[in-house]
């Protein structure tokens, strides 16, 4: 019993008794002592040392069967990692090495060491959450956690991000706590750019930065340009908003990105003294977001407090012109405006009139990755930056494209100059930028529905734009190749197979049957059923074009590898390999009956797994419609399935997949139902938004984007 409130901390003393004598049974704390007992039955009693002072969400205990090993940081803590037993044991190593130099890259970051002697990590099989900062013993999807011979780098990543984000909570959420969740972000803000930082810090080969530009930032911008989104910092006056609170694009990234704007401009040593003194003086208690500015005022040469209240207090952010801001918004009518609008001549220079309340603070602009800003340049000014692409560094590449994508979903661009564009970028080599090239080329692809008949054509163009780095990469990983070929391939790969060219859909699935050949072969003194040939194919395929080739091959021959891969889904454990397969499951043209199965079969598609199998379902369009009306019909299924803290993601989500006015309207009748509900009233009001600024885009630019692809050459 408890009161389950942030700042209602307490000492937990733990005593469990199980009576099967072989599970592991592990807390947040050591154990204390272990007693076998033989009356009335046999069992066994553990007792946990007692807790720090901490919030009562926190305690944890975990019971089954499971297998670990264990690795010591440099500062002497115990790192313990856990894994359920059909799993291979090395797959927790990489886990330990990163959640070791975390903790010592804390220790140091943060002035203060870890205050436990152990930190267990643990990987359950179907978990809601992705991880739970539970101090000492943190709780992890399989996915988020385990990393193995079939993780891509792209897995890896993931992990040591997912790691990095719930081991900087065991100081910012346990060790000090937000006094309320209108101050979520002091957790989970500082986590999302902390996980960054710190593996940046642990393996700076993997560029890590960049995914967080390219990744955090773009996704904030994006959500924060509709109306009706949450600021940072949000009022709680109900208790079923709390977990309206928990939302990706906002409090986690968005604040981030602000939270990186401060560390930009106060540099990193006089962060980081503030973020000491911050922890010294507030350790076991809880704070609000003025004990830290207050903490890192005396490190800084501006007033801390004013500048980052007036970006977490309120949602939005500007997009600058001639150093006039005004709030940017996809709903927004730009004609009214001063702005570089296409076809309307040189931009003018006059003022822009703001309306109260849309200037944020701004000490300087700069074309790099630091302020959650957009620059709108003229035709110019955009030409000369593209002329001199090759001599701008990464952020200001990023900059340039992250702002043209988003500008051009209002009037101030055409999406039809996309197309002019793209061509610029045939040779570009960095792997990062092409996921904001990938972004645009999405971006395209609203206007070219498979039905449409510019949809040949427009394969082919895309065809063309990836067509110099397919030629050099190929389709199989050479012999000491980068880091950033390997993981380009990839993306390049996925581009081209939208292109349904038979000729590189034959070259990949050629790899999986030359891979089946040599198995079968191999195996032909012992032969090998169907189910064991293909599940040995599918461990020893690259990681990182496995997802292409098994693509390329339900491509060739659907009904015979459908039940293949289904087969081999339910199988399975690796948590990576489960998951393309489930995405490739969702790919299949002529199988709808089956895959609408699947929302309804927990025991196939575990219900963790349930939002990615409702998204893969609506991404391709055979399924489409049949899986919107399917939510509409199971929303009770839904709601009773995931609880009501995740049922916000299914709206938004379905929101992303509208096109038209007819199923616009239907969504709107559907859940206007549902508007005075206090966990989606704030996600349908977005939603609304982002399908309104949608079907506003498609009828204002398609004329021109269909007219300009018919013109070009290529």
């Amino acid at each position: 019993p408890c009161i389950d409130e942030p700042a209602a901390k307490a000492t937990f003393d733990l005593e469990i008794t199980v009576p099967d004598l072989d599970d592991t049974v592990i807390a947040n704390t050591p154990v204390l002592n272990v007693v076998k007992n033989t009356t009335p039955t046999e069992s066994k009693t553990i007792t946990f040392e007692t807790t720090p002072r901490m919030s009562s969400y926190l305690l944890a205990f975990c019971i089954g069967k499971f297998q670990a090993r264990s690795t010591k940081s440099k500062h002497g803590v115990e790192v313990t990692t856990y894994c359920a037993l059909n799993h291979d044991l090395k797959t927790v190593d990489y886990a330990n090495e990163i959640a070791a130099a975390a903790l010592d890259y804390y220790d140091d970051a943060f002035g203060i060491p870890y205050p436990l002697p152990k930190l267990d990590q643990i990987a359950i099989p179907d978990f809601e959450a992705g991880a739970m900062e539970n101090w000492g013993l943190v709780t992890y999807r399989e996915s988020c956690l385990l990393a193995s011979d079939t993780s891509t780098i792209e897995d890896r990543q993931y992990v040591a991000t997912v790691i990095t984000h719930e081991l900087s909570h065991q100081w910012f959420g346990d060790l000090v706590t937000m006094e309320w969740w209108n101050n979520l972000w002091l957790n989970e803000s500082f986590a999302t750019l902390m996980e960054y930082l710190c593996v940046d810090a642990i393996h700076p080969e993997y560029k890590i930065l960049e995914d967080f530009f390219i990744g955090e930032c773009r996704v904030a911008l994006n959500r924060d340009a509709l109306p009706g989104v949450q600021a940072v910092q949000q009022d709680v006056n109900d208790p079923a908003e709390i977990a309206t609170l928990f939302d990706s694009a906002i409090v986690y990234a968005k604040g981030a990105h602000l939270m990186f704007m401060l560390y930009r401009l106060m540099g990193e040593r006089s962060f980081f003294a503030g973020l000491k003194e911050y922890f010294k003086a507030h350790k076991y208690a809880n704070t609000t977001g003025d004990d830290l500015w207050g903490a890192l005022q005396p490190h800084a040469k501006f007033d801390v407090k004013e500048f980052m209240d007036a970006w977490i207090s309120r949602p939005g952010y500007p997009v600058v012109t001639d150093g006039d801001q005004m709030r940017f918004l996809l709903t927004a009518d730009y004609e009214e405006q001063n702005w570089n609008l296409p076809g309307k001549g040189k931009r003018k220079n006059a003022k822009i009139q703001p309306i109260s309340g849309e200037t944020w603070p701004l000490p300087e602009v700069t074309d790099d990755m630091s302020g959650h800003y957009l620059i709108n340049l003229s035709a110019e000014e955009f030409q000369e930056k593209l002329d001199r692409f090759a001599q701008l560094n990464f952020e200001q590449k990023t900059r340039l494209l992250i702002d043209r994508s988003l500008l051009a979903k209002t009037q101030i661009v055409s999406t039809a100059l996309h197309l002019q564009l793209l061509p610029c970028f045939r040779d570009e080599t960095d792997e990062s930028l092409w996921s904001l090239i990938s972004g645009l080329i999405g971006d395209l692809k609203l206007f070219f529905p498979v039905s449409d008949p510019d949809f040949e054509r427009f394969k082919q163009y895309v065809l063309y734009i990836v067509k110099p780095q397919f030629d050099r990469l190929g389709v199989k990983h050479i012999k000491k190749e980068s880091k950033n070929d390997i993981e380009l391939r990839s993306n390049i790969l996925g581009l081209a197979l939208f292109t349904e060219n038979t000729e590189i859909e034959a070259q990949l699935a050629e790899i999986y049957d030359q891979t089946l050949s040599k198995i079968v072969s191999k195996a032909s003194k012992t032969p090998l059923d169907e189910f064991e040939a293909q599940r040995a194919v599918l461990a020893q395929l690259d990681p990182e074009t496995r997802y292409a080739v098994l693509y390329a091959k339900i491509r060739q021959d659907e009904d015979k590898f459908f039940p293949v891969i289904l087969a081999n889904y339910q199988k399975i454990v690796d948590p990576d390999l489960k998951s393309d397969l489930l995405s490739i499951l969702t790919t299949a043209r002529e199988h709808n009956v089956e895959l609408l199965k699947l929302l309804k079969a927990p025991k196939i598609v575990r219900p963790q797994d349930h939002l990615y199998l409702f998204a893969y379902l609506l991404r391709n369009y055979r399924t489409r419609s049949a899986t919107m009306n399917w939510l509409y019909e199971n929303w009770d299924y839904v709601t009773k399935m995931n609880g009501e803290k995740s049922i916000e993601d299914y709206p938004r989500i379905l929101a992303g997949a509208i096109r038209s006015e007819d199923k616009a309207e239907v969504f709107n009748n559907f859940f206007s139902q549902h508007a005075d509900n206090p966990i989606l009233k704030r996600t349908i009001k977005v939603a609304r938004a982002e399908i309104e600024a949608r079907l506003r885009l498609i009828s204002t630019d398609e004329k021109d984007v269909h007219n300009t692809l018919k013109r070009l050459k290529f």
